[in-house]
């Protein structure tokens, strides 16, 4: 006999793997239906809500995606004919919804790939429209395509619950005060919106990759929630070159994730770390969808251009064999398209590495008065490496505490008081 609780234990997990998988889908798509975000989330959180209550009882259906598009389906008519102001919207969806059943008699046939596709895109396009923050584009991303709830959001950022529960909610009231329609831009504003998209997944991914604050220097689940994104942007418009450069980007980027900390989760610097423990399937990955990018015309762009940089290190079987001025070369194409202080600063990194930490120390002086590097705890962090290799040890121990000072995360935090104390002779407790 099977134990009731375990039984329920089960249904449970294949309840939320059902809802991880598909809810985008059926959110997406039933705001086709609704021409409304947040009602389309109300409406699937509904059949998430029913599916809990009749799963343990009566069984996972054959086809969980099919039956709960169906029940949320159902739902949105009555909602709809309860509404007596929303007459012609009644009429168009009775007209979407006879469409479906004409085309799918029997909602546990297989849905169509290419209308899901449609609809996705149309959300993504929707999730990260300018009229938002981008703060509240990356929250509405995480929660409508991630499937992310507001607990995994908020401790994903270190943030109250609450907080991205009104977040998500001024996010959608603004959506639907805003009538952005649900639709895919054409034109001139496809790329501008379509940059939009890939700067919320990019975002989403760093913030995993080196956490801005608290005491993780990786989150991966947030890393992998952006690679699962970019895979997808990556089928839905499959001509578009930034759209695999950045997947190219993120991939080769994952693959050093299981490399890039201690057992202990302090910090494992890239020259140090052990290449073997690199994700070879991911750099694969990552070097086709360069490749795709690169047929596609699209070498030069950003994303690209970053990945190529990625793709470099990946390449290199060892820190010694890294291509440098390979890599100097590609930040001085990265500068003249896309010019930033951050840019300039890591282009400093790779001349040093390539004609010498002197040469690299000129360039990082000069950003010194950069106003919006002020309080950037990389730039004392790159010049107290610099100093370092000059031997100029005690500068360096202050470029290594200022940088300390400056940086939100604690296990960087404690590796650069570790690195400031080495060069003063003292040593520093794990706590920093």
């Amino acid at each position: 006999m099977v134990d009731v609780d375990s039984r329920d234990d089960v249904v449970g997990r294949v309840i939320d793997t059902v809802w991880r998988m598909e809810s985008p889908r059926l959110i997406a798509a039933l705001a086709r239906i609704t021409r409304n975000v947040g009602q389309a989330e109300d409406l699937a959180q509904d059949a998430l809500v029913a599916a809990v209550q009749q799963w343990p009882v009566e069984g996972v259906p054959d086809n969980p995606a099919a039956w709960l598009m169906g029940v949320a389906k159902h739902r949105a008519i009555d909602q709809i004919r309860r509404a007596s102001s929303l007459r012609d919207k009644e009429q168009v969806l009775a007209a979407d919804l006879a469409r479906h059943e004409r085309d799918q008699p029997d909602l546990a046939e297989a849905v169509d790939d290419t209308a899901i596709g449609d609809d996705l895109l149309r959300l993504v396009f929707i999730c990260c429209h300018p009229v938002l923050s981008v703060d509240a584009r990356v929250t509405l991303t995480l929660r409508l395509l991630g499937g992310l709830t507001t607990d995994e959001i908020a401790r994903a950022f270190l943030t109250q619950a609450a907080t991205i529960g009104q977040r998500i909610s001024r996010a959608k009231r603004t959506l639907a005060e805003a009538r952005v329609p649900f639709e895919v831009p054409t034109g001139p504003d496809f790329q501008a919106r379509l940059g939009s998209v890939l700067q919320v997944v990019y975002l989403i991914f760093n913030e995993g990759y080196s956490a801005t604050a608290g005491e993780d220097w990786v989150r991966p689940a947030l890393c992998d929630d952006a690679l699962r994104l970019v895979r997808v942007l990556e089928g839905l418009v499959p001509d578009e070159p930034e759209v695999h450069g950045l997947a190219a980007l993120l991939e080769i980027q994952a693959s050093r994730i299981r490399a890039r900390t201690t057992p202990e989760g302090d910090p494992i610097p890239l020259l140090e770390q052990q290449r073997a423990r690199w994700d070879r399937l991911l750099i694969g990955r990552g070097l086709a969808a360069l490749a795709r990018a690169e047929a596609l015309g699209g070498a030069r762009g950003p994303y690209a251009l970053q990945a190529a940089i990625a793709a470099c290190h990946a390449r290199a079987r060892s820190a010694a064999e890294t291509d440098w001025p390979r890599i100097v070369a590609l930040y001085d194409a990265l500068a003249q398209l896309a010019p930033s202080p951050i840019v300039e600063l890591n282009r400093a990194v790779a001349v040093g590495m390539a004609f010498g930490p002197y040469t690299g120390l000129e360039l990082v002086d000069a950003l010194r008065e950069e106003p919006a590097l002020a309080s950037y705890h990389l730039l004392p962090a790159v010049r107290g490496d610099l100093l370092e290799k000059l031997d100029r040890r005690e500068e360096a121990a202050a470029e290594f505490a200022r940088a300390a000072s400056l940086t939100r995360n604690g296990p960087e935090r404690r590796l650069l008081l570790k690195r400031a104390a080495a060069l003063a002779g003292r040593r520093v407790s794990r706590r920093g």
